[in-house]
Order: structure tokens, then sequence, then C-alpha cells
């Protein structure tokens, strides 16, 4: 958020995240789920606080969170 708002020359006073993780057992394959809250404090007009909370959403640690995930593992060296 904070590289868009440069490019479009918005001033931020405040930029805060708060992520709360929680992991459902009770699936067959467990699910876990993130609630974030962005605060962006006060100051900024309505589209700029929209620009910057769509840039939050379509950034790649969102996409990377939202899609599905796979791991792969390796000893190596055995």
């Amino acid at each position: 958020m904070a590289a868009v708002a440069a490019s479009k020359n918005i001033l931020i006073e405040k930029l805060e995240a708060r992520i709360e993780t929680t992991i459902d057992e009770s699936q067959p394959r467990w699910q876990s789920r993130f609630e974030v809250q962005v605060d962006l404090g006060s100051g900024l007009s309505k589209r700029e606080r929209i620009i910057l909370f769509n840039s939050a959403r379509h950034c790649e640690v969102h996409k990377l969170l939202s899609g599905e995930i796979g791991l792969n593992y390796d000893l190596g060296g055995a």
C-alpha cells in the first residue's frame, strides 16, 4: 500500500494492518482463515481509501494466501 500511496501522491498518516488467523480442523482438509483489518487513520478521501484498500486486496501476498497452496518437501543430502 505504501508504494501505491507514494506513486499516487497520497499522504498517509497511519497504515496499520491486524491479522487474525484461525484453523478449522473439523473439515476433511484443514482450512486456514485470515481476518484482516486495515486502519488507514483519518484525513484521506473516500477515493484514496478505496485505492489503498484495493491495492492491499490485489497485492502479491494476497494472491499467495488466497490461492491453492502446495508444499514439496525434500530432505536432501541423504
